[in-house]
């Protein structure tokens, strides 16, 4: 992927990023998943949110970490984290490609819908590698390029587009003038996270999604889609999922083979 330039006012953009109840509901998924399945006791371990825009979702896990520190390239957002927030919650802004903390300072990273949205996600991912401790856990999470909705702008086929065509299409629909999401395909995204093990929560996460959804058409169908066969999932439907749900393992050898791993 090419180097680009950061959006700008992201936050102002996106009105999922001001919606305390939505984002509360996705650090609950989260904190889910590492309790569930990192194999790590959270509160031993001091925890890293890459992309914490205004702090709800970092405070709301703070709580069960031993500490907490968050990080967001976007002013606006970074700016907007509560006075009360910032005397127990270290905030930073700062750049996800080139973090200022020295090699293996946590335990436990969170990475959750950020992927997508920095120039260069390769320095991201090396440098989410280098900052946790060897064993050290993350929770990532991010779009699936292979799902054909393109999920912030709800435009089909938007995302396989070629860069000036997807620019075209978003200002024939005036929904923008330039297209700055970049998304990687399954296979793709296990490869350039080489050097962890993966254990995929899509299916813990569809039964939390059962719990959360408002709507009994939504709970419905989060139901029917997670008690569908776990073999038919690894076979077939993880490739098509909209979302990637994570939990990274950074490898103690980093020579060793890449462990992938669906959790039922």
């Amino acid at each position: 992927m090419t180097d680009r330039e950061y959006q700008e006012d992201f936050y102002t953009l996106y009105e999922d990023f001001r919606d305390e109840q939505l984002r509360l509901g996705k650090a609950e998924k989260s904190l889910r998943s590492l309790r569930g399945f990192s194999g790590r006791e959270l509160s031993e371990l001091n925890c890293l949110d890459i992309g914490c825009s205004n702090g709800i979702f970092t405070r709301y896990l703070a709580t069960s970490f031993r500490s907490m520190v968050g990080i967001d390239y976007d002013r606006t957002a970074i700016f907007m984290v509560p006075k009360e927030d910032r005397e127990r919650i270290l905030f930073l802004r700062g750049d996800a490609m080139r973090m200022p903390f020295p090699d293996e300072s946590f335990e436990a990273v969170i990475c959750a819908q950020v992927y997508e949205h920095v120039p260069n996600d390769l320095r991201l991912f090396a440098e989410m590698y280098r900052v946790l401790k060897p064993g050290g856990v993350a929770f990532f999470s991010g779009p699936n390029k292979v799902f054909p909705i393109e999920p912030h702008y709800y435009l089909p086929f938007l995302h396989w587009l070629p860069e000036k065509t997807a620019d075209a299409y978003l200002r024939l629909l005036r929904k923008g003038t330039h297209f700055y999401e970049r998304s990687r395909t399954p296979r793709n995204l296990r490869k350039v996270l080489q050097g962890f093990d993966i254990r995929d929560v899509t299916l813990p996460v569809l039964r939390l999604y059962a719990e959360q959804a408002k709507s009994p058409r939504a709970r419905w169908a989060y139901r029917v889609a997670a008690k569908l066969p776990v073999w038919l999932w690894r076979a077939f439907l993880l490739t098509f999922v909209p979302n990637f749900n994570w939990v990274l393992t950074k490898r103690v050898d980093p020579k060793a083979k890449q462990r992938y791993e669906v959790i039922p």
